[in-house]
């Protein structure tokens, strides 16, 4: 038998446009306040203001070309004010049928900087599109919102080494900044090359706009024959709250790519990177990010902390939602605070405990102040003390138990056929979360 205490914080501190017919949004995560959204880009601090810019089709909540840069800001990574688009596709530009992703540097001159993929369709009958390696700049860096972009003449890249053939070539990443010991800024783009392996591009420069050379593939892997916005972060066994003392000396490197489509998921490796190449061979992974099946393309944030956060593109499921039916379409997953277990040997992640800002209402699932007991193949119903916007957390004694589940029932609609819940289990005898 196992003992369950559980507790349900309603969550209503983020602020939302007022209510629409067909609108139904979450409260705990970012979403827009219409339309369409996919790939978090380019997550940034500058002058005390934290900037996300994100996929994004403004009036369609269906995947169209034409993608523009969502932007939103925040002082606290938790509740965020959404601003108008920083990239829009502009007439005869590289970028002309879609804004696709990339990331945000602070140039060493101070000024945020976006590296990014623009497209342009390939004529019919070809499928697919030209990718182009843009940068664009604040027309006033001295604007804390950084309301307007400007895209710079050209592209930033050299194209690859055309023996390469490569089947894709997009989502430009930081890798590193120069520092005293290294002159260059290095980064790279996922790609991926015909009939071979899955990899990232790697080129280096003195100056983050101009004067790029190639450098070489940074690993490959013949698990997938594609990585899309591949990013990577150093991690450490700091603890991940604000006011922690944090003396930690253990450092890895964790590389995330995510494989080919978005029906896969995104996967992880720890192991070490120097001078734009990472040890795939002997690093640990590859390992699923999430437990889930809808999180994708993820992006990470060095905060004003020193912390690694990261957030991830959360599909939706045509059986939930069919497409049109609602304003708006998918959201970003919570931030969550990346860090390395105790040993080094691990990844750990957890919520952003700056969430907690958002609780209000509490309720604790008790039997008068005894928790709940659990009786193997007998179900607990907590039913109706959920509200649709809440944040649980759920605490258990293994007692003699080997293993616990707890089943999430979705909010479903009259009429929506075929939604599944969500199963979350653990067994102590093998000491696994499913």
């Amino acid at each position: 038998m196992a003992s369950l205490t559980a507790v349900s914080t309603a969550s209503m501190a983020v602020a939302r446009s007022v209510a629409k017919p067909k609108t139904l949004r979450p409260a705990f995560h970012m979403a827009p306040r219409s339309g369409w959204i996919n790939d978090p880009n380019g997550p940034v601090y500058h002058n005390g203001q934290y900037h996300m810019f994100y996929q994004h089709v403004p009036d369609s909540s269906e995947w169209q070309w034409g993608l523009v840069w969502g932007h939103a800001k925040s002082q606290d990574l938790v509740n965020w004010e959404h601003l108008p688009p920083a990239l829009v596709p502009e007439a005869n530009t590289p970028d002309r049928d879609g804004c696709f992703s990339g990331c945000t540097a602070v140039d060493i001159d101070g000024t945020p900087t976006m590296l990014y993929t623009g497209v342009v369709r390939k004529p019919e009958p070809q499928h697919g599109a030209f990718e182009h390696q843009l940068v664009a700049i604040p027309t006033d860096p001295s604007d804390p919102d950084l309301k307007v972009w400007k895209q710079l003449p050209g592209t930033f890249l050299p194209a690859p080494p055309a023996d390469m053939d490569v089947t894709g070539w997009r989502d430009p990443f930081v890798l590193e900044k120069p520092s005293e010991i290294n002159p260059y800024w290095y980064v790279m783009v996922g790609s991926g090359i015909e009939h071979k392996t899955a990899t990232a591009l790697v080129y280096r420069s003195k100056n983050l706009r101009t004067g790029w050379e190639f450098v070489g593939p940074l690993c490959e892997s013949n698990i997938s024959t594609m990585w899309e916005c591949p990013i990577m972060a150093k991690l450490t066994s700091a603890n991940p709250h604000p006011a922690a003392s944090n003396n930690s000396h253990l450092q890895r490197h964790m590389f995330c790519v995510s494989p080919d489509y978005c029906v896969n998921m995104a996967q992880y490796y720890l192991g070490d990177y120097a001078e734009g190449k990472f040890d795939l061979e002997n690093a640990a992974g590859p390992q699923p990010l999430d437990l889930g099946d809808v999180l994708y393309a993820p992006n990470v944030l060095t905060d004003k902390h020193g912390r690694s956060v990261l957030w991830g593109w959360m599909q939706e499921r045509p059986a939930l939602r069919p497409a049109g039916k609602y304003d708006s379409s998918c959201c970003l997953c919570v931030p969550r605070v990346l860090y390395l277990s105790p040993d080094g040997q691990a990844m750990l992640q957890e919520p952003l405990p700056e969430l907690k800002l958002l609780r209000q209402q509490h309720t604790a699932w008790t039997t008068e102040g005894i928790p709940l007991s659990l009786l193997p193949g007998s179900p607990v119903d907590i039913a109706g003390t959920v509200s649709g916007s809440s944040h649980v957390e759920i605490t258990v004694s293994k007692g003699d138990a080997d293993s616990f589940a707890v089943v999430l029932h979705p909010f479903v609609e009259a009429g929506v056929a075929g939604a599944a819940g969500a199963a979350i289990a653990y067994c102590w005898r093998i000491n696994t979360l499913q």
